[in-house]
């Protein structure tokens, strides 16, 4: 009522004025909409109050909101409606053939049926994994799936970790880069809830929870022996530093790639605003592909970027219930711990790089100076931390397209030739210095 094309200026005042009455008006048009359906059960008796109530509506729309044509095109279908809706014994309906009605009817079971058929198939293969994926159980039971490849040589090992309602999948152009053409063995993995990971614990969720898990992963499937060097995306770069935090003895760096930054809801005015809808978004979906309405989702584009071996097992876990589910879980605690937060990241005393795509620091300058002061908290304590940009790059791009995301690789591997020809150098002053003493 308050928009300048459709709205009225004295209605708006009056929803001001009785909030109450306008949130009772607001929902029983919401009701009156959804249900009317309902005209077609118990025997046509619901037809003539929900025309009514239908006619009042838009009425209505035609004097507040200028709607005129609303007053005639909508009510020409109500008289269609008595028609089919009367019982089969009244007069006026004599002779009324009523085989279109049961072959919907028929059709829409079996839409039902076979939309339940898909769903099945689909959560079997977003379970099942890949041939070679592996589980381990963490502290608070749950059940993380994970993939490992790559060299078995001395060569920190690169643990990723996915972004909010986001696969392990999404990394695969850098996990292929490193796998297949570096010296670094690579480990990715899925958050409980997501793709083969299940989510025994039933404690109220908390990114602590998710912080303890990566914690055993790293601690469990890379060897003593080897340094790691953890990746994250999004919330994944939020998580990596936490766990960075209580184990830097193994750490030998870490990546950031659009990383959350825990400030961000408090400081930047875009992420605030995207805040709510997300949550809305995220509800919204979670709720109805759980009734089975995933076999309706449309292929996004950025699935058919991914390497071809993994397009089909990414939209089978895109459509599923359990990524969106999961995915709502983490964002009301995210959104919480978020908009809580005070004072500044503890300093972290492990060198790390930041990978920031040039859509986001454009659209969001302030999402660079949290960039920025996110390396400030490694560069604190003597260790090194950089920011660097991939041009033409948005937030999902930089993983999905294979030139953003070969770019990224690129930079992770300079940083990581760097920090290991630094770690030399430190070793040989070492024991130049263990020599003269």
């Amino acid at each position: 009522m308050r928009t300048r094309t459709y709205g009225s200026e004295p209605v708006h005042r009056l929803t001001l004025r009785y909030p109450k009455t306008s949130k009772v008006v607001q929902h029983s048009t919401l009701a009156m909409e959804c249900l009317f359906p309902l005209v077609y059960v118990a025997g046509g008796r619901f037809t003539r109050p929900f025309l009514a109530a239908a006619g009042s509506f838009h009425v209505a729309n035609g004097f507040i909101m200028g709607l005129g044509r609303f007053m005639t095109a909508f009510p020409a279908m109500h008289p269609m409606v008595a028609y089919t809706t009367a019982p089969k014994t009244h007069p006026a309906v004599t002779g009324r053939d009523d085989r279109a009605a049961k072959a919907a009817a028929l059709l829409l079971a079996g839409g039902i049926a076979a939309s339940v058929v898909v769903a099945a198939q689909r959560r079997a293969v977003v379970l099942e994994g890949w041939p070679t994926s592996r589980k381990v159980v963490t502290r608070h039971g749950n059940e993380l799936m994970y993939e490992a490849g790559g060299s078995e040589s001395d060569a920190p090992v690169l643990v990723f970790c996915a972004g909010l309602a986001s696969t392990s999948e999404h990394f695969a152009w850098i996990t292929e880069w490193f796998a297949h053409g570096s010296d670094h063995a690579v480990v990715s993995y899925a958050r409980a809830g997501y793709a083969g990971s299940r989510r025994r614990s039933k404690a109220t969720y908390e990114l602590t929870e998710s912080v303890d898990d990566l914690e055993d992963l790293v601690r469990a499937v890379v060897p003593e022996n080897r340094k790691v060097v953890l990746v994250g995306h999004s919330l994944g770069g939020d998580l990596i530093r936490r766990v960075a935090e209580r184990m830097p003895e193994r750490l030998a760096g870490l990546v950031y790639l659009d990383p959350s930054h825990p400030a961000e809801l408090q400081r930047s005015d875009r992420q605030r605003a995207g805040a709510k809808d997300l949550r809305v978004t995220l509800t919204h979906v979670a709720r109805y592909v759980q009734l089975g309405t995933g076999v309706l989702m449309s292929r996004p584009g950025w699935v058919d970027r991914l390497p071809p071996a993994y397009r089909e097992k990414v939209f089978a876990q895109y459509t599923d219930a359990r990524l969106w589910a999961a995915g709502k879980r983490e964002w009301l605690a995210v959104e919480k711990e978020f908009t809580e937060f005070t004072g500044a990241i503890d300093p972290v005393t492990t060198p790390a790089l930041i990978i920031a795509a040039q859509q986001t620091v454009d659209q969001d300058p302030e999402q660079f100076l949290l960039y920025n002061e996110l390396a400030r908290v490694h560069q604190g304590h003597g260790e090194r931390g950089a920011v660097e940009v991939i041009e033409g790059a948005d937030h999902d791009s930089m993983l999905t397209e294979a030139r953003y995301a070969h770019q990224a690789a690129r930079l992770m591997a300079e940083f990581l030739a760097a920090e290991r020809q630094r770690d030399r150098a430190d070793a040989v002053a070492a024991h130049e210095g263990g020599a003269e003493r």
